[in-house]
């Protein structure tokens, strides 16, 4: 259809004059029907208050004939003078004989119209005429009086009040498309800015954002909203960019040096054995660090999946997951101690998976490890809060300087750089714990005093009851 394809302000604009057309309509309607019923009624009781004078003066007149009223007496030169223009009096027996008809400039009607009482509407010689009949008993006189009035004038009066209402409708309609355009347009404006700004965002313009109104209405709401998920759009984008940046250039180094070893035993280290020992286990550690690094960013991948799909939360117990974490990693390392402090009820049911929370504790305590240095002591206090479940992770290593702290949750971002390589760290791990404890609603945070060691702090919301 034609409509469909029109714009927005179009559409507004004949939809609102089709509308604002309707009401003028209706309500030039409302008032032609008041007006001719109130003066319908008007020219009724006209005739109404006429015969009552003429029955009057009738009345009066038969008393002065005898003193008691009991003949009628019509004087037709009195009637002659109250007849007014376009008006009819007449007088008739009971048998509907006439007796006195007196008009001006009004057309003969003695056979037309019924003899009833009452009023009545006649079109004689293309005048409408309103004619009102009403009995006339005087002493011993019973008949009819009969009064007729051309009501040409009000029909006039009702066809130029019809065309005022029409050329009125008319203007209306001119003047609601003027409006309507014009208001259209102004309550647009922000939907115009919007795909202006959208445009530019389509042409890889990020940093643009819509104008926020200082009103309140829907379209400030709209902006507000939008520029919001360009904000998080945008920092997606830079995040993203960093990442594959940061990740080439861990995956770079490593790829180098294999490159490096590959190339010295082709050219003449096959034939030495100790180059070729040295070559190999060089290639070895650096694949090992890039499966590593894989594995971690894969991870990563596999946290973003969860958020679209969440995984079914099944009631487990805590304690008895820490404690099984615990005694797989003293089962691991015999140089670890993990001494854990639980001050946590048996009963604590947590809005995360069991599976992703050993995940996270995995992470962080494997970080822990990898950072403490000859003497591994690390420390596992878990408690009730008032609205979250507490778990806070101590390690006796090297600490973190407070120009770094900010930092250690971003992906790919060391502390000692030189010595993260040598502990095969690729700085997602913390990243990573991140990523995994704000998927639940949680948060995590880190303490750190350099040479003594470093706290890491979750919260974790409970299971809702």
């Amino acid at each position: 259809m034609i409509v469909n394809k029109l714009s927005i302000k179009w559409k507004m604009t004949i939809l609102s004059a089709i509308l604002i057309f309707l009401i003028f309509m209706i309500c030039n309607v409302i008032q032609l029907i008041l007006i001719q019923t109130l003066t319908a009624k008007q020219e009724e009781e006209a005739l109404l208050k006429r015969s009552e004078e003429i029955r009057a003066f009738l009345t009066e007149q038969a008393k002065l004939v005898d003193g008691k009223g009991h003949e009628l007496v019509i004087s037709e030169e009195f009637l002659n003078n109250i007849v007014e223009k376009n008006e009819m009096i007449r007088i008739l027996d009971n048998q509907g004989r006439e007796l006195y008809n007196i008009s001006d400039d009004f057309p003969d009607i003695r056979n037309e119209g019924p003899l009833d009482q009452g009023f009545f509407h006649i079109e004689a010689h293309r005048e409408d005429l309103l004619v009102y009949k009403e009995p006339l008993n005087i002493g011993s006189f019973i008949g009819i009086i009969e009064i007729g009035r051309n009501v040409e004038s009000f029909e006039t009066f009702l066809e130029k009040v019809i065309w005022t209402l029409m050329l009125g409708t008319l203007l209306s309609l001119a003047l609601s498309l003027v409006s309507g355009r014009i208001l259209a347009g102004k309550l647009l404006s922000p939907l115009r800015v919007l795909t202006d700004t959208m445009r530019k965002i389509e042409d890889r313009q990020f940093e643009e954002r819509v104008p926020v109104m200082e009103t309140k209405d829907e379209f400030a709401q709209l902006s507000i909203i939008f520029n919001s998920m360009m904000d998080k759009v945008e920092a997606s984008i830079l995040q993203q960019k960093k990442f594959v940046e940061d990740a080439s250039h861990e995956l770079r180094t490593p790829l180098a040096i294999i490159h490096g070893h590959l190339s010295l035993l082709k050219r003449w280290g096959k034939d030495d054995r100790k180059v070729l020992e040295s070559s190999l286990n060089t290639s070895i550690n650096e694949t090992n660090r890039m499966i590593g690094l894989t594995n971690e960013l894969l991870r990563l991948s596999q946290i973003e999946n969860r958020r679209e799909k969440r995984d079914i939360l099944r009631p487990y117990n805590v304690s008895e997951t820490i404690y099984e974490i615990i005694s797989n990693y003293q089962l691991i390392h015999s140089d670890l101690k993990i001494r854990h402090e639980n001050h946590a009820q048996t009963d604590t049911q947590l809005a995360i998976p069991e599976e992703h929370l050993k995940q996270l504790l995995i992470v962080i305590i494997d970080n822990a490890i990898k950072y403490s240095g000859d003497y591994k002591e690390i420390t596992i206090i878990t408690s009730d809060g008032t609205d979250a479940f507490k778990i806070d992770i101590q390690d006796n290593g090297y600490g973190i300087s407070r120009e770094d702290l900010p930092y250690i949750f971003d992906r790919f971002y060391r502390v000692d750089k030189a010595r993260s390589r040598d502990q095969g760290g690729s700085g997602l791990g913390l990243s990573i714990a991140k990523e995994m404890i704000e998927e639940y609603k949680g948060s995590i945070k880190a303490e750190s005093t350099l040479g003594e060691g470093t706290v890491i702090r979750l919260t974790l919301p409970y299971y809702p009851t």
